[in-house]
């Protein structure tokens, strides 16, 4: 399984014990990648526990993800991810926009 490459054994028992097995297989390993890479050139320094608890927000593709944080970033500031980091909420905002700009574009 790919996420093992993201995760510490533990976080990965914990991920098998939120999440269907088969629902963590059909993840794309690629869209997964890019999602968890541009949390990574935002600084976010939390993301072990956004794949423990928003786990689909690695479903939708990173260009929805990315405009979903410009928003996010223009309505918090410049510090939007200690924000969130303190307020996790916000990343269900972040899946609602990015789902919004999926259906909008169409896909």
């Amino acid at each position: 399984m790919f996420l093992d490459k993201y995760l510490n054994s533990t976080y990965l028992d914990l991920v098998y014990s939120n999440y269907e097995e088969a629902y963590i297989n059909s993840l794309d390993a690629d869209n997964f990648h890019k999602v968890y890479r541009l949390l990574v050139n935002n600084r976010f320094y939390f993301i072990e526990d956004i794949i423990l608890n928003y786990l689909e927000l690695f479903e939708i593709e990173a260009k929805y993800i990315q405009l979903a944080l410009a928003d996010i970033q223009s309505v918090l500031g410049n510090h939007f991810v200690e924000q969130i980091g303190r307020n996790m909420p916000f990343i269900d905002k972040i899946i609602e926009l990015a789902i919004k700009y999926r259906e909008k574009d169409g896909t």
